[in-house]
């Protein structure tokens, strides 16, 4: 009997959802792979939905978790399912009737969705194979095969050729706002709070660039005119690759919008660079600074210096037609609340837009622990402590969305906010 292979996004449960969880990659280029291969497969999306303005429609309460630092602060959140219900997957298991169901997992917080389509699955058919794979399974090994018993799991690796294979864009229910772009894996750094070369090796690999403009140019012939590059090291091997790709996109006169996800690599920015850039199309480009503090930076072996920093963003300034965005790190250990207001501070004065990231401990870096992984949640503030409290972080979480854009406060759903994260609820007796 011919192998029908069933690809699924599973539901998250979340206190809010992450800016990821928009125009999600790894299913989308799996499935286009295994149908380039001759396989017949398609892909079924919990989270690919219609949404309202601040969140996803298809939510559910289901329980509450304590914030970080809860001891003294006495701070939980209501947590969401997110995502379509139980009864959609279930028909569509019926109507398909799968062999395989391949269950892609991205952040190791999100794990419990992935379960929630494994005992799914496995009530619905004993006899379908399962497989787990993507960052959850390759970064917790042990925690996947203990809570997947019979599923067969699979690391990624950098070296796998579908990792660069071309998205079929009709597999998408509704076209992401910015379609997703990836031109190359790995990274020479070793930041401690970062599972990127973990995940994608320090050695650089690339995606043809020519095939990268052919792939772009063929999606805004579809109707896409906003790209994202998600590549952790855009700027490497600049020369050879990323310069012909825009070079092209020029030439080719592609009329579109892009948008640096991963971030800019202040060491590697030129003038003539940023000017390639802005004739190509860029209008957002982020430039990660996670913190003016020096000694943090050095004590996290992040190689980029404030210096270094300030003056390509005086380069970027330049260039009116770029917004320009910084991720900063919210609640990392031993970090004081100062720290992160001082570096927001920073930000707004250079005309950049912060982009709070907030602090999550990952399995394989340098601050994983022993804490279930679902309490480790970056809305939870997993670190948060006396000298950098959750309630404080919740502050700026609810004055910006980690994308760098300002909350409107307009975005409620009939009379009341879809996600209930703020102000945090209090529950227990203050002693």
């Amino acid at each position: 009997m011919r192998e029908k292979i069933l690809v699924v996004n599973p539901p998250v449960l979340s206190p809010r959802p992450l800016p990821a969880m928009e125009g999600l990659m790894g299913p989308y280029v799996l499935t286009s792979y295994l149908r380039r291969k001759g396989m017949e497969a398609d892909i079924f999306d919990f989270i690919q939905e219609p949404r309202t303005f601040d969140g996803f429609e298809d939510v559910r309460v289901t329980g509450i978790k304590k914030c970080g630092n809860f001891e003294h602060e006495h701070l939980s959140k209501r947590i969401y399912e997110i995502g379509l219900p139980a009864e959609k997957y279930l028909n569509f298991l019926k109507a398909y009737k799968p062999n395989e169901v391949w269950i892609s997992s991205l952040f190791t917080f999100y794990w419990q969705g992935a379960k929630i389509v494994y005992d799914l699955t496995r009530e619905f058919n004993p006899l379908i194979k399962i497989k787990l794979g993507g960052a959850y399974p390759t970064l917790a090994t042990e925690h996947a095969i203990e809570h997947f018993p019979d599923a067969e799991i699979n690391l990624s690796r950098p070296e796998d050729p579908a990792r660069f294979s071309d998205i079929h864009i009709y597999l998408y229910r509704k076209i992401p706002r910015m379609f997703p772009v990836l031109t190359s894996l790995g990274c020479p750094y070793s930041c401690r709070w970062c599972a990127v070369p973990f995940l994608e090796g320090g050695t650089m690999r690339y995606k043809d660039p020519l095939n990268v403009v052919y792939d772009i140019e063929d999606k805004v012939y579809f109707g896409v005119n906003t790209f994202r590059f998600l590549d952790s090291h855009l700027l490497a091997n600049y020369e050879s690759h990323f310069k012909i790709i825009l070079k092209e996109i020029v030439r080719r006169n592609i009329k579109a919008e892009f948008y640096s996800y991963g971030g800019l690599n202040p060491l590697f920015v030129t003038q003539e660079m940023l000017e390639l850039m802005a004739r190509a199309g860029f209008r957002r480009i982020q430039l990660p600074i996670e913190t003016v503090n020096e000694e943090t930076l050095k004590r996290n072996k992040r190689p980029v210096t404030m210096k270094a920093w300030i003056e390509c963003a005086k380069k970027l300034k330049r260039i009116k037609c770029f917004e320009v965005v910084s991720y900063l790190l919210c609640g990392i250990p031993d970090q004081n609340i100062e720290e992160v207001y001082i570096t927001i501070n920073f930000l707004e004065e250079c005309g950049v837009t912060p982009a709070p990231l907030f602090f999550t401990p990952i399995p394989t870096t340098r601050y994983e622990e022993e804490r279930p992984l679902e309490d480790l949640h970056p809305f939870l503030f997993p670190c948060a402590s006396d000298e950098c409290p959750a309630e404080e972080l919740e502050k700026i979480c609810l004055n910006y969305h980690a994308t760098g854009e300002k909350l409107a406060s307009d975005m409620l759903r009939g009379d009341k906010h879809i996600y209930d994260s703020g102000p945090s609820i209090s529950i227990g007796e203050k002693k």
